[in-house]
This record gives C-alpha cells, structure tokens and sequence, in this order.
C-alpha cells in the first residue's frame, strides 16, 4: 500500500509539473532547479536557431511550440547519446539525431507565441532542465543584436563570454548541473 501511495505522489507531482497555467520557471514546485532555467534562441537567416548554453548529452531532444502544441522530437539510436549544443528548427540536426516526430505539415514556428525544450537520457539523472521562451522577443530582437548573442528567458541577450560568465551563478543553462545540488 505504502509503494502504491509513494508511485501515486509521483504522478501527482509529474502531472502537475506538466500542467501549468503560465510558462517559466517555478521555483517552489518539487525538484526545481535553485536558479532559472533558460536556454538561448535567435532568429538567424529566417531560421530559428536555439543554443542550450551547455553541452548536452541526451538520446531524446523535444521543442515544444505553443499555442498549436505542435512539437519535433528527435532522438538517438536506442543505446546511444547525442551531443547538442545548437538547433536549427527545420535543420539540418546533429550527428546521431533522427526526427521520431515531426511538426504537422504547413507549420510555421513564427506564427507560435513561446516554444519550450526537453531533453531525456542525458549524463545526468534529470537529463536537463526543461524551460520555456517567449518568441515574440527572439523574433523581435533578433535583428537588433550581434549575430553571436541570443535570448535567454528573462536573463537577457547573452554572448558566449556573458553566458560563461552567468551560467551557474545568475541562471542555468539546459543541460548544467545545480551547483546547489551537487554532492
């Protein structure tokens, strides 16, 4: 009984973690990451190009767009990881990546209002830390900043040097640990 209460709760918090009402970052719910989340994107040649600000190691990597709820998931061969650091939404996609799912015919990712990342099966148990991003801005200033900078939700448009420089300190990259739970 006490294993079939423990399996329920993790459901629970699994379903609600999965259903929130507003995008972002929620640092009160179970097993948040203690700074935010946020990985970068920029509109580059009409392409929306996503940078995860740190390495990730992963065998399934999903973008999630919204309000269509239209989603690509590409994953690798069933024993292997991938290595990611940068996307581009209609390719060409990383060694090792194939689409297991793809965007609906006719989609258009600029008609979206935010788009959200996930990755399983990384080095780390957590995989990496999913978060969100509000497209409006990566579309809007895309143009008005160095082609070498992208939007990180409610962080900022960062560089390479800045996001080094931030990362693990003012805000999470995809796929770095929590310095304030390692041990």
């Amino acid at each position: 009984m006490t294993r079939r209460v423990g399996v329920l709760f993790a459901l629970t918090v699994m379903l609600l973690a999965g259903c929130r009402t507003e995008p972002g970052w929620h640092p009160s719910a179970p097993f948040a990451p203690s700074l935010r989340p946020a990985f970068g994107a920029r509109v580059t040649d009409g392409k929306l190009r996503i940078w995860t600000g740190s390495p990730c190691v992963g065998t399934r990597f999903a973008l999630a767009f919204e309000p269509s709820r239209a989603e690509l998931v590409l994953t690798s061969g069933v024993e292997q990881t991938a290595r990611v650091e940068y996307l581009t939404v209609g390719g060409p996609y990383p060694p090792g990546l194939g689409i297991s799912a793809a965007f609906p015919d006719g989609f258009d990712w600029r008609s979206q209002e935010s788009m959200r990342i996930s990755i399983y099966g990384g080095a780390h148990s957590y995989g990496g830390w999913g978060s969100t991003t509000d497209l409006a801005e990566v579309i809007r200033g895309s143009e008005q900043h160095p082609a070498d900078t992208y939007w990180f939700q409610d962080v900022g448009w960062l560089n390479p040097a800045e996001v080094a420089a931030q990362d693990g300190k003012t805000f999470l990259a995809t796929c770095t640990a929590d310095p304030a739970k390692k041990g």
